[in-house]
């Protein structure tokens, strides 16, 4: 995307700045690990270039036009961690880089406006899709993510190099690499001492011989990615956070080269890329800007370097393009490689029929009052012809209709809810734990909403170009910042909300700024409908404390069935200075963060690259929403503790429990990931809503935290790192 950019505004008219377009400089609280890409896909030999020329040159007809679709299977090599965590990737992390695939190879990502007008005439759409497997090499249904824990495998411990990973790990989780493209997601990994980003093996083509080179084989094809160069959410590096590392090393598994050659002015053999004299990387200190266009080498004037290709070095966010050449290389490879052209027959992609059901359900309430009834819905696949419910503490405690209702729950408490459903093929059980709250006092619940997962989400503080923050004051003069949630719930009502902010400072003048509750106005922030007071010398003394801030709504405010907003609004002040963390452009996708302009420039939505940042964020923003009845699951967040820091290098974590007394002793216990208590006592809360938990002798590694409260059991994944 292309976006100009404002000069930098003097502070004494940052009141008045009027952004009509604006860009990120940086990113100041998550340095990149990698700064230059690193690539361990050896070159082709002279006789591939050859062998494919001829190819290519062949009669059209022997040339058939089509669109490819690639079964793709995702090995996930882990240490024996809980999915979502550490080297274990979350599924959203894999099925984020299949979507970049989809986008990149059809010329669909949200990006080609950033490719420069002179090339527009060779950017290409590749006409090759991607898709995670549905069966695996027996038949059987899988979801094409292998999660292999090394342990089990007897593999060694990582890092690892790239050598292992060829010689020991490859052979050892190979799918049959003529009915899946193998990609292997792995810890750190280094060749040559240096640390690398992925690597891939090229099309070997059976009617060739005399060839040498880094050719895939039975037990070695396919592509390794470096688990936080994988897909576009997750804990990523932030330089190689879009998915392009991947769609980088299958263009070399088609059979493309670097685009500069491996060489000094090298040659690429496609027609359509410029010579251009060695690999481009992009800025190496903040804000890691893209190269400059046009950049002029071997005499390739005017247009200069293509480095927007992704067969260049550059940093995924300055990646755009593929050419029509390099198009054709890809095709010819599909058409001829003995890895390759069988795909285009596999049935990877294609579901076993009459495969077993696989259980799944909801429930219309997740949070009720003693003696409250709860109805659950069936959402099974695979055409299931029974079903077995097992309700802990409801009465029935069993069911076998498909969709139960008025199970009653009389006692206070956390319930498991657990379905068998079976047909002919097999049975499938699912068991979601503590999935029933029935809270004391008459019905009420609280719980915390969250757009930024705590447990996942990477704390960050996002510099503007014009001076200032994203997510705060800048010289854009922006004067609101706010993130979307929705009620579903009737008598729902916001008690608190829990503002995590990354910059606080005060000129001790006893300034204030706002905290809002804003509806909905067509898909943007409307009319106010609660605010609550909170001096710049409150957020500086929990941002030097490294506490969140908890804004008390009194009184509280009432929510419409729908979507509303909670943020902060602020003037502009010398000395006083806020910033609300976020996440990661691209963990919380689509985006929830939202901005209001200066001068009545109205309310843009982050990811809006026309008009805002194009970015996909979440604020660390958490509203205590309340209700009388009862809060329905989509109201239910995945996240019911705040937990900051987290992770902690020093084992002292402060949390915050959301509930209308939050003054009264909690008991918390915290047990290991082998079921050990490691902690079990009462806390009090020191006087404004947080406790502060202390595991000093804890070793370094995950640990589950669970608060007994009044109104139930909160729990939350804790690190110690």
């Amino acid at each position: 995307m292309k976006r100009i950019l404002l000069s930098v505004l003097a502070v004494a008219t940052m009141a008045t700045a009027y952004a009509q377009q604006r860009k990120v400089a940086g990113n100041l609280k998550a340095d990149p690990a990698i700064t230059v890409r690193t690539c361990g896909t050896a070159e082709l030999p002279l006789e591939y270039e050859t062998w494919l020329a001829n190819k290519m040159q062949e009669p059209s007809a022997n040339r058939i036009q089509t669109v490819y679709t690639i079964p793709v299977v995702i090995h996930v090599i882990h240490n024996g961690s809980a999915v979502g965590t550490s080297y274990n990737i979350s599924d959203a992390q894999v099925l984020s880089q299949i979507d970049v695939l989809n986008e990149d190879y059809r010329r669909l990502n949200a990006d080609t406006a950033s490719t420069p007008s002179a090339y527009l005439p060779v950017a290409a759409d590749c006409e090759i899709n991607f898709c995670l497997a549905q069966r695996d090499p027996n038949g059987n249904a899988t979801t094409g993510i292998d999660r292999i824990n090394r342990n089990s495998k007897g593999w060694s411990a990582p890092p690892y190099t790239m050598t292992y990973i060829d010689n020991t790990i490859k052979p050892g989780s190979i799918w049959d690499p003529t009915q899946y493209m193998n990609i292997w997601v792995v810890p750190d990994y280094t060749s040559s001492g240096f640390q690398l980003l992925g690597h891939a093996t090229f099309p070997l083509n059976s009617g060739l011989t005399g060839l040498t080179g880094n050719y895939g084989n039975a037990t070695n094809d396919g592509v390794v990615i470096y688990y936080k160069a994988f897909g576009r959410t997750g804990n990523l590096d932030p330089l190689y956070n879009k998915g392009r590392t991947a769609t980088h090393e299958i263009g070399h598994w088609l059979g493309l080269r670097h685009i500069w050659g491996d060489a000094n002015c090298g040659n690429d053999y496609v027609s359509d890329t410029p010579t251009q004299q060695t690999a481009n990387y992009g800025g190496q200190s903040i804000p890691y800007p893209c190269p400059g266009f046009p950049q002029v080498t071997c005499n390739n004037g005017p247009n200069g370097d293509m480095w927007m290709n992704y067969m260049d070095y550059c940093y995924d966010k300055c990646l755009n393009m593929f050419t029509a050449g390099q198009k054709a290389r890809m095709v010819t490879a599909m058409q001829n490689g003995t890895y390759r052209s069988p795909l285009t027959t596999s049935l990877g992609c294609q579901a076993p029929t009459g495969g077993g059901p696989v259980a799944q359900f909801t429930a219309n309430t997740t949070s009720i009052a003693p003696g409250g009834s709860v109805n659950f819905t069936d959402q099974s696949t695979g055409s299931p012809t029974s079903w077995s419910w097992t309700f802990q503490g409801g009465s029935p405690g069993t069911s076998t209709a498909q969709n139960p209702s008025n199970i009653v729950y009389a006692a206070a408490g956390t319930y498991d809810v657990t379905l068998t459903v079976t047909n002919g093929q097999g049975s499938n059980t699912m068991t979601k734990t503590d999935y029933i709250t029935v809270t004391q006092g008459g019905g009420g619940g609280c719980d915390t909403l969250a757009n930024f997962d705590v447990a996942t989400s990477t704390p960050t503080i996002y510099t503007a170009q014009s001076g200032g923050y994203v997510a705060g004051q800048n010289g854009y003069g922006d004067i609101s910042k706010a993130d979307i949630f929705t009620n579903n719930t009737a008598n729902a009502f916001v008690d608190q909300a829990i503002i995590v902010f990354g910059v606080g400072a005060s000129s001790g003048t006893g300034h204030t700024a706002n905290a809002n509750v804003w509806n909905d106005a067509s898909g943007l922030p409307g009319t106010i409908i609660g605010t609550k007071t909170v001096t710049y010398d409150a957020i500086a003394a929990d941002v030097t404390a490294q506490l969140p801030t908890i804004i008390d709504f009194s009184p509280n405010v009432n929510l419409p069935i729908g979507n509303f907003y909670v943020g902060m609004n602020f003037d502009y002040h010398a000395g006083d200075t806020l910033a609300i963390v976020t996440n990661l452009d691209g963990e919380t996708v689509p985006g929830t963060a939202y901005e209001e302009w200066g001068q009545g420039g109205g309310w843009y939505a982050y990811s809006d690259a026309s008009n805002s940042w194009g970015l996909d964020l979440a604020h660390a923003i958490f509203p205590v929403v309340c209700t009388s009845t009862g809060l329905s699951e989509v109201l239910t967040p995945g996240n019911t503790l705040v937990v900051y820091p987290n992770p902690s290098a020093s084992g002292n974590f402060n949390f915050i429990v959301p509930q209308h007394n939050i003054k009264d002793n909690v008991l918390v216990r915290v047990y290991d990931m082998k079921g050990a208590v490691v902690f079990n006592q009462s806390i009090a809360s020191n006087g404004n809503g947080i406790y502060q938990l202390s595991l000093p002798n804890a070793d370094k590694g995950i640990y589950m935290l669970e608060v007994q409260t009044n109104n139930g059991v909160k729990t939350q994944r804790i690190t110690v790192k």
